[in-house]
C-alpha cells in the first residue's frame, strides 16, 4: 500500500485522516480556508494530484456539493480509472445518489463503495460506532485494513448504497432517543427526580435506550457525548425521510425530531454539538444549568 488520497471536509473527516496516518501514507485535497495539520500527511489543491499514484480514495464530507465535484469530475474519471481505482465513500451520502453513481463509474472502470463511519463521539470509536459497509464482500476484504485502522467495528450490509441506508436508520433512531430522552429527564426533574435516578431506572427497564445509556448519566456531571452538529444531524433527517418518501414508507416521528433539530439550530446555531439541545428543555422547563436538574 502506497498512499491513500482523502478528500474530506468537517470534523469526523478530519478524525479519519488522523487515524489513517498513524498506518498510511495520507494525501489530502485541501480546500479552501481549510488547512489539516497532521504529521506525515500530504496537502494538494487539485483533484487529479490527489489520485495521482493513491492505491485507493477516500471521500470524506458532509458536503454534497463536493461529493458530486469529485465523482462526477471527467478530468478525474479519466485519470482514477486509468489505474482500475477503487473509492470509498466514507461520508454522509444519500444511498439512492450512491447506487447511480457506482453504476456509471463502473462504466469507466471505477469502483465505488460506501462504508460511512456512524460516530457520535471519535473519543468513543472503539465502543459505540460503527462503520456501515455496501459493496461487493471482495472489495471490503481488500480494504478492511483500511476502515479497520479507522474504526474496528465493520458491519456488511450488502449492496453498495446500503451502507449510506443503513447509516440514515441508525442517525434517526439516535436523534429520536436523545430528544425523547431530554424531553422526559425534563418532566421527571421538575417534579424532583434526580438525573442519577432516572437513569438508574431507565437502564434496567424497557425505557433503556442509547441516549439513557450515555446521554443521562452524562447530564449529571455535565459531560460532553457528541462531536455531532446540530445542523448536520437535522441534515441527516432531512436525508433519510426524503428516502423514506421515495420508497413509500414516511418517517413521520423522524420529521418531526428533524423539525426540532431545525429550530434548536436556529436558537443556538448550527454548528453547535447536539450535546446543547440539553439546554432547550433546561430553559422551557425553568430547570437550572449547566444539565437538566
Amino acid at each position: 500500500m502506497n498512499t491513500i488520497g482523502v478528500a474530506r471536509s468537517g470534523t469526523v473527516a478530519a478524525f479519519v485522516v488522523h487515524q489513517l496516518a498513524r498506518k498510511y501514507s495520507v494525501r489530502v485535497l485541501r480546500t479552501a480556508n481549510d488547512s489539516l495539520h497532521c504529521d506525515g500527511v500530504e496537502e494538494v489543491h487539485e483533484l487529479t494530484d490527489l489520485v495521482a499514484g493513491a492505491d485507493i480514495v477516500i471521500l470524506c464530507t458532509d458536503s454534497d456539493e463536493l461529493r458530486a465535484t469529485l465523482l462526477q469530475s471527467a478530468d478525474w474519471q479519466k485519470r482514477a480509472s486509468s489505474e482500475k481505482r477503487i473509492v470509498i465513500d466514507m461520508g454522509q451520502g444519500d444511498p439512492d445518489e450512491t447506487k447511480v453513481l457506482a453504476a456509471a463509474l463502473s462504466e469507466v472502470g471505477i469502483t465505488l463503495v460506501d462504508a460511512p463511519l456512524h460516530t457520535e463521539n471519535t473519543a468513543a470509536i472503539e465502543t459505540t460506532s460503527a462503520i456501515f459497509f455496501g459493496g461487493p464482500a471482495a472489495v471490503l476484504e481488500s480494504v478492511r485494513g483500511i476502515l479497520e485502522s479507522v474504526c474496528p467495528t465493520i458491519i456488511a450490509c450488502g449492496d453498495v448504497g446500503n451502507g449510506h441506508a443503513m447509516r440514515l436508520v441508525v442517525a434517526a433512531i439516535a436523534a429520536c432517543n436523545r430528544l425523547i430522552t431530554y424531553e422526559c429527564a425534563a418532566m421527571g426533574a421538575t417534579n424532583g427526580l434526580a438525573i442519577a435516578d432516572m437513569a438508574t431506572v431507565l437502564n434496567s427497564s424497557s425505557g433503556y435506550n442509547s441516549a439513557s445509556a450515555r446521554v443521562l448519566p452524562a447530564l449529571a456531571t455535565n459531560q460532553r457525548t457528541a462531536d455531532v452538529s446540530l445542523s448536520n444531524w437535522a441534515d441527516d433527517l432531512r436525508k433519510a425521510s426524503a428516502v423514506a418518501m421515495r420508497c413509500g414508507a414516511p418517517m413521520l416521528l423522524a420529521t418531526m425530531a428533524r423539525s426540532t433539530l431545525d429550530a434548536a439550530a436556529n436558537r443556538l446555531g448550527g454548528s453547535s454539538s447536539v450535546d446543547r439541545l440539553a439546554e432547550i428543555w433546561e430553559i422551557d422547563a425553568g430547570l437550572p444549568a449547566p444539565g437538566i436538574g
